[in-house]
């Protein structure tokens, strides 16, 4: 039962990451924005590791119930211990490689990289249901 539950929010997941991928191609440099602010501030560095630590506990949980049952624990370790790290370095570490990389990406290479997360959303639909 907590595992269909859990796989539920797993494709709710990935409608939403396919949602935030269409409004990071329709607006390319607000998601460079967010990307910069990623640690800025104690309660965003740790609003978004939560986050990430609890959707990556939603996979774990989840991943019996789903198509690739490995696959979907794996990404969901990944995501809890990547999240456990983060929280333990210096928040300004985060906040420093975040800054980094939103001034090094260019506008363009956002707008292709969005597919990517898009079909990376409705690919979690579809090993969710």
């Amino acid at each position: 039962m907590l595992a269909s539950i859990c796989a539920f929010l797993i494709a709710a997941t990935g409608v939403g990451l396919a949602v935030l991928s269409l409004l990071i191609l329709a607006a390319p440099g607000r998601a460079l924005q967010a990307l910069s602010r990623f640690g800025s501030t104690p309660t965003i560095h740790f609003s978004e590791l939560s986050l990430r630590a609890v959707v990556g506990g939603i996979f774990v949980l989840g991943a019996p119930a789903t198509r690739y049952p490995v696959t979907v624990a794996a990404i969901g370790g990944f995501l809890m211990i990547s999240a456990g790290v983060l929280m333990l370095i210096p928040r300004r570490w985060h906040a420093r490689y975040s800054s980094w990389w939103a001034a090094r990406i260019p506008v363009w290479a956002v707008r292709l990289l969005a597919p990517i997360s898009l079909l990376a959303g409705i690919a979690l639909v579809w090993v969710a249901i």
